[in-house]
């Protein structure tokens, strides 16, 4: 018998004080299992607590597949094939590595001179801009990163009452995204606007170019999404299986967010037209997301079987899980479409949008103004540049 992630989140609390008594073959990890119920800690802490000698790599190595082990056997649960669980040492290693990764790309970060910043929108409070692919929003921890921020906030000069160009930022684009984005010019506007995106007042919607022809003109995809502690930072598709491989996980060794619980998610798309992308057939699409998760839409598409062109992260060639994480059984199950777009034709896009920015653009943009009542609610609109 099998149960659901869900459904034994409740016996977890009984768990860690029966498996205390679990005996098994090697006496030392016994003892420390014992040492687990009697101090609360978690077998990552335990590990960090281990002496350190030659022995001690392999020693956390078993003494991980016996606490594993012993949990499927109480909970009637065994891990499918293609499910591993990591230890909290490899998942912030992957993320490390990852993470460094990020940094060098976001030194890439093209310059735009205030010459060539596109004003939408300005008045003493906001401004919108429409941003090109290829350059940050914000510089991030190297303030010697280009960014768009920092472009505006040079060229307003002391129409900014901020202390700095992050100051103004309340919401973000991708690297790789173009689109409408929206910066504060003193503090009231910050906490309008902070307060309209946290209780998402304000409406966003996207063009895409995908791989493959999608078959119906309009849909919905509802998935929920986790993260990825496979390929952190990244995000998933959630599913039971992939949940029960963060339970032995402590927040404190391995951070907060990689042990969030599942979100909900829901992508609305609208075909605007099937064309072709260098002979190979795409769909235009328009996407809103819903629910407004981190990497929503890009991690949908990929699941929904119509990969955004240029996606590096999400596409066959990228550097997360393609489909979304999911095996071709869940696939069928969780994001039934026959008309999925083969791997043939996703490896043959990918090969040929490998110099091209990502095919993914923020064209709407609407807002109620977040100091002026009588301005009322605003909206803006751009074209992509694909």
């Amino acid at each position: 018998m099998r149960l659901s992630f869900a459904s034994t989140l409740l016996l977890i609390s009984i768990y860690n004080v029966v498996d205390a008594f679990v005996p098994t073959k090697n006496p030392s990890i016994n003892s420390r299992i014992i040492q687990r119920t009697q101090t609360r800690q978690s077998n990552t802490n335990i590990f960090a607590t281990v002496q350190e000698d030659t022995a001690v790599e392999e020693e956390k190595k078993e003494d991980f597949e016996i606490r594993w082990e012993s949990w499927a056997q109480k909970c009637g649960y065994e891990f499918p094939d293609h499910v591993t669980p990591l230890t909290a040492e490899e998942i912030n290693s992957r993320r490390d590595v990852q993470l460094q990764k990020m940094r060098m790309k976001d030194k890439t970060s093209a310059f735009l001179d205030k010459e060539d910043l596109k004003i939408v929108y300005e008045d003493k409070d906001i401004i919108v801009v429409d941003k090109p692919s290829g350059i940050l929003t914000v510089a991030g921890k190297d303030k010697s990163n280009p960014s768009l921020a920092q472009t505006v906030f040079e060229a307003l000069g002391d129409k900014v009452d901020l202390p700095s160009a992050d100051h103004m930022v309340v919401h973000r684009l991708g690297m790789d995204t173009s689109g409408l984005i929206v910066l504060a010019k003193n503090k009231d506007a910050v906490r309008g606007l902070n307060g309209a995106f946290r209780e998402r007042k304000v409406e966003r919607k996207y063009e895409a170019l995908v791989v493959g022809h999608v078959q119906k003109d309009e849909g919905l995809i509802s998935m929920p999404i986790m993260r990825d502690y496979e390929y952190p930072p990244y995000v998933r598709i959630s599913t039971d299986d992939h949940q029960w491989a963060l339970v032995d996980l402590n927040p404190e060794v391995v951070g907060k967010k990689i042990l969030e619980l599942p979100k909900a998610s829901i992508t609305k798309y609208q075909v605007v037209a099937r064309e072709e992308f260098k002979g190979q057939p795409v769909t235009r699409v328009k996407l809103t997301s819903i629910s407004g998760r981190y990497h929503q839409l890009n991690v949908h598409m990929s699941a929904f079987g119509h990969p955004i062109v240029g996606d590096t992260v999400y596409g066959v060639n990228g550097v997360g899980v393609t489909n979304g994480g999911l095996t071709s059984e869940e696939l069928e199950s969780l994001a039934p479409n026959p008309q999925r777009a083969s791997d043939e034709l996703q490896w043959a896009i990918a090969k040929e949008s490998s110099n091209e920015p990502s095919c993914s653009h923020a064209n709407y943009l609407k807002f109620r103004h977040p100091t002026n009542k009588e301005i009322g609610t605003i909206e803006f609109t751009t074209d992509s540049p694909f």
